[in-house]
């Protein structure tokens, strides 16, 4: 079997902090992990990562069946991937995606075999099993009238595949146009859509990633990188969010998994940076501290960075410096804004007094912070959106992100915004734009408030406290130090930065000469 994840190096949403760290395809890994027991090989491709041409490794690997997850939605790039894959190899496409949009895909791809809604592992593993997709939960196939029921074997086809006849992958057959039809109840283009009931819930302990399934490296600051799932869902009630869902858009309950499921995982891996990617990670206090002291007793030496919200950093201040301890490296803190009528209108449960308590707690550590915020909010105006940064250096923050808000579609907060005199939603990404201030207008001001913030809290602070946190200590502190500055050099020197800079530059130095002409 031959997993792809079919997104471009080129694709700017793909490189995290502006290419700073890239993260492994996660959902497509935990499939991976569950299918290697019950297949003969088995090959997971990133194509952001891989050098080798797709054909090339189709010919030599002959896969019997080729899976894509299409996460993040398609774009030029993976429909000319998928449509140019072998017409002989059963195609299973999965995802978020594909579970959100399954229209959309099937009108993209007619000649689909399998489409995967769901959490993708247990019906895969099932298709393995059972050699058909008849009455696996999770996939819709399609279905050639008159054709032989679908388990009925079919014999192999000489050439075609790594599979020898009783091995655990099955011949599996496809039917796309100019391709041989096999007698077997495989899809056909055109044929009946054969629709099996959703497979619902989550297993949380098919995260647990079996590290040996990948092929590549995924670097956090030009060290080695990782990432890991802890938990799902989110109990938080957030207006703009939509992380407390499933991939269904149905409410997560927040499901985590044991302290010491995740402990063993961490000891497995060689990454000197570990990313973790849940929603929520320190909703349950007690396992939060229940994990560190575990890394602590275990001595197992890695930098965390994980999001983290407000209410855990002010709740318990002798935990964050036990964080530290155990290696908690970066926090990523959802803040959105200072001003308590958006703090109350976006229901983020905390105060701005709350923020900053939790910011004081954080000052008698060494973790860096990194301070994501909302800005465009109804009836902000600029000079309290630029306040942003003063709030962000008061409270001690290492970098900041002010973001352009965004509703989206059919929620509550949409709805909010639009009745808001002025205000409307625009573009792909569902930004909030005002009368006042459109897009390019809040470009303007994040750049003002970067600049701003830059000003009063330079980067040579964050590069300092980093150089002094106790894990860091541990590790190298002068290979954490070259792993920084290599960065900072990278991301200056990287072309797409360069042409991203100039061209804003362009704008800034156009709209001056207009203003002025005006």
């Amino acid at each position: 079997m031959l997993l792809i994840y079919p997104y471009s190096p080129e694709k700017k949403s793909e490189k995290l902090y502006g290419g700073l760290a890239i993260i492994n395809p996660i959902g497509l890994e935990v499939i991976a992990t569950a299918l290697k027991p019950v297949v003969e090989g088995l090959m997971l491709l990133d194509m952001r990562l891989e050098r080798e041409p797709l054909d090339k490794i189709v010919r030599r690997f002959r896969p019997d069946l080729i899976g894509v997850s299409l996460n993040w939605g398609r774009d030029e790039y993976t429909d000319a991937l998928i449509r140019g894959l072998p017409p002989d190899v059963t195609l299973v496409i999965g995802g978020l995606y594909p579970t959100r949009e399954s229209d959309d895909v099937l009108r993209a791809f007619p000649d689909l075999d399998i489409l995967s809604l769901g959490y993708g592992e247990d019906s895969l593993r099932e298709l393995i099993a059972k050699g058909s997709p008849e009455g696996v939960a999770g996939l819709w196939y399609r279905r050639q009238a008159g054709a032989l029921p679908p388990d009925v074997a079919h014999p192999p086809s000489g050439g075609k595949g790594n599979a020898q006849p009783g091995a655990a992958v099955p011949q599996l057959g496809n039917a796309r146009p100019g391709a041989a039809v096999p007698q077997t109840g495989w899809p056909a283009a055109g044929g009946e859509l054969v629709k099996n009931p959703l497979r619902p819930g989550l297993d949380v302990t098919h995260h647990h990633l079996d590290r040996s399934v990948r092929r590549y490296e995924y670097p956090w600051l030009t060290l080695k990188g990782d990432n890991i799932i802890t938990s799902v869902g989110c109990p938080m009630v957030c207006a703009f969010c939509k992380w407390r869902e499933n991939i269904f858009g149905e409410v997560q309950p927040w499901v985590a998994r044991s302290p010491e499921d995740v402990v063993a995982e961490l000891q497995e891996t060689d990454a000197d940076i570990v990313h973790i990617v849940d929603a929520n990670f320190a909703h349950d206090l007690k396992r939060v501290e229940r994990i560190c002291d575990l890394l602590i007793e275990r001595d197992v030496r890695h930098l965390y960075a994980c999001e983290i919200r407000v209410n855990a950093l002010w709740k318990d201040a002798a935990l964050v410096k036990k964080m530290e301890q155990a290696g908690f490296f970066m926090f990523m803190v959802g803040i959105e804004s200072y001003q308590p009528r958006l703090l109350k209108a976006m229901r983020k449960g905390y105060t701005a007094k709350m923020c900053r308590e939790a910011f004081q707690n954080l000052s008698h550590t060494n973790i860096l912070t990194l301070g994501n915020f909302l800005i465009g909010n109804p009836g902000e105006t600029a000079e309290e959106m630029l306040g942003v940064a003063d709030f962000a250096a008061a409270i001690g923050l290492d970098f900041i992100s002010p973001n352009k808000i965004y509703a989206y579609a059919n929620t509550d907060f949409e709805q909010w915004i639009l009745a808001q005199p002025g205000y409307r939603v625009e573009g792909r990404r569902r930004y909030v734009v005002s009368d006042q201030f459109g897009v390019e207008d809040l470009r303007r001001l994040q750049a003002r408030i970067m600049l701003r913030f830059l000003r009063k809290h330079p980067p040579w602070i964050a590069y300092r406290k980093a150089l002094a946190h106790p894990m860091v200590r541990k590790i190298g502190r002068e290979k954490v130090r070259r792993a920084m500055l290599r960065s900072l050099w990278n991301h200056i020197t990287d072309p797409n930065f360069r042409r991203r800079a100039l061209k804003k530059l362009a704008k800034r130095f156009g709209a001056s000469k207009r203003a002025a002409a005006t």
